[in-house]
């Protein structure tokens, strides 16, 4: 048996998608662009046998992200939730999602919304790793999301967004203050 070193192109895509993942929340609001788009290649980057996950009312995804070998779980547990938040009664279904604990805020979820980059409402971005402020423009968030995020991030408790456009992402974290304009 040979045993090689080289990375496989598997292996190459999912490196390449985690690094444009990392580079998302440290430079909040600027887009980054995934080797392939959709949920499956965020997920097939992320998601092992040790991971929790939510997929909001979608029976196909959340059977691929079964596929990763991660184990379903309740909102209020998942670690990484996979929604939509098209709509008002969208955003009120994620209302529990974990925002960790004070002696434990890293077990907060990472939450991936499906968004349109680039066109929709402005939103003015502040805090670490953007210099001074960014405007961006998101569209297909319910407007009440941005009031629910508000709310549930008394940082360092909180969670982590990703807006998702087909191969485009922005990632926006929870010590990033959000001013709708």
């Amino acid at each position: 048996m040979t045993l090689s070193l080289l990375p496989t192109a598997d292996d190459s895509r999912t490196n390449a998608t985690f690094d444009e993942l990392m580079w998302a929340l440290s430079r909040p609001g600027l887009v980054r662009t995934l080797p392939f788009g959709g949920f499956e290649t965020l997920a097939e980057s992320l998601l092992d046998r040790e991971c929790t996950f939510f997929a909001a009312d979608n029976a196909a995804l959340d059977q691929r992200l079964a596929n990763t070998g991660a184990q379903r779980a309740a909102l209020e547990k998942a670690e990484y939730v996979f929604a939509s938040l098209g709509s008002e009664a969208e955003v009120k279904a994620l209302s529990t999602i974990s925002i960790g604990s004070l002696p434990y805020p890293d077990e907060a979820a990472t939450l991936f919304a499906l968004a349109t980059i680039g066109s929709g409402r402005s939103l003015r971005l502040t805090g670490p790793g953007i210099k001074g402020s960014l405007t961006i423009q998101i569209g297909g968030i319910d407007p009440s999301f941005w009031s629910m995020r508000q709310k549930a991030i008394r940082y360092p408790l909180g969670w982590d967004l990703y807006l998702v456009d087909a191969d485009r992402l922005v990632g926006i974290p929870r010590s990033t203050k959000i001013e709708v304009l």
